[in-house]
């Protein structure tokens, strides 16, 4: 009997911001005065001030390429339509959830939410377990705080600090020995956050994956905190398949994203997700 596929949309349903980034939102641009009348909606963005703001491509599900951090590193036009990269084709990937765990030494909860704030590399799949796969996924149950949250600036805490899941040194290192091409989380960052007033995030995680030979390139910004409720089940792994916008991509930095994850409910031996990655071949895509 056939197997049924299950395609899971891990994009956020809508953008979420903090200080200064600017808060955006869609509206009606032009709006339809007639049952047959031209509409279209448009994206802007507004910062404390009122005034619009130029929109960048890191304020929602995105993806980010070496040339973010690195002045000679690829762009967004040297990564997509690339079998090489995972960048914008299916790939096997490893799932690792790790929200609503209040046990972990890692966990924070805010807002009723329980995730995890500091991925190391303790809480990831082992090594040996990474090697068989191009992609990670790392769900920790921050997607709900920031689904809740694009219609206003993304707040601090008391203490403040945003509490932004982020990986460590550790993290990247078993990344990095994994042989992994791309990581994808539910947060809106990779780093830590070192300073409050202003905000700053350090940058050495980007650097490390980024510019690392090859690169490990990054998706941000998933939602997925309702996976395990809608699946009904606990997946280990999937089918991982960005879909970057093209849009003025010679000299991108980044680009938002849809994010899929493709699914086989019963297929406890990975064979027919297996099957599918080697029917959905880069050379098959792109040629």
């Amino acid at each position: 009997m056939a197997k049924s596929l299950i395609r899971y949309d891990l994009t956020l349903p809508g953008y979420f911001t903090y200080p200064p980034a600017p808060s955006v939102a869609t509206r009606p641009m032009i709006p339809r005065r007639e049952p047959r009348g031209l509409y279209m909606r448009g994206e802007y963005g507004t910062k404390p001030d009122g005034k619009l703001r130029p929109i960048v491509a890191h304020n929602t599900t995105h993806l980010d390429v070496p040339y973010h951090f690195l002045e000679d590193g690829d762009d967004l036009a040297h990564v997509l339509n690339r079998p090489q990269w995972p960048a914008d084709r299916p790939c096997l990937a490893r799932v690792a959830l790790l929200g609503g765990r209040p046990e972990m030494p890692e966990a924070y909860t805010r807002d009723g939410v329980t995730y995890c704030e500091t991925i190391s590399g303790d809480v990831l799949p082992a090594e040996e377990i990474l090697r068989d796969y191009e992609a990670l996924v790392i769900l920790t149950g921050f997607g709900a705080i920031m689904t809740a949250s694009p219609a206003s600036p993304f707040a601090v805490e008391g203490d403040g600090n945003y509490h932004v899941p982020h990986l460590t040194d550790s993290a990247v290192e078993r990344i990095l020995a994994s042989g992994l091409r791309l990581i994808a989380l539910d947060s809106t960052g990779v780093e830590p956050q070192i300073g409050t007033d202003p905000v700053r995030f350090s940058s050495e995680v980007h650097f490390r994956l980024l510019g690392h030979s090859p690169p490990v390139h990054i998706v941000e910004g998933l939602d997925g905190a309702s996976l395990v409720r809608r699946l009904g089940y606990l997946p280990e792994e999937g089918l991982l398949h960005v879909v970057a916008r093209r849009v003025n991509e010679a000299g991108a930095d980044a680009a938002h994203s849809r994010v899929f994850l493709y699914l086989y409910r019963d297929d406890t031996s990975g064979s027919a997700l297996r099957n599918l990655a080697d029917t959905l071949r880069a050379e098959e895509m792109y040629g």
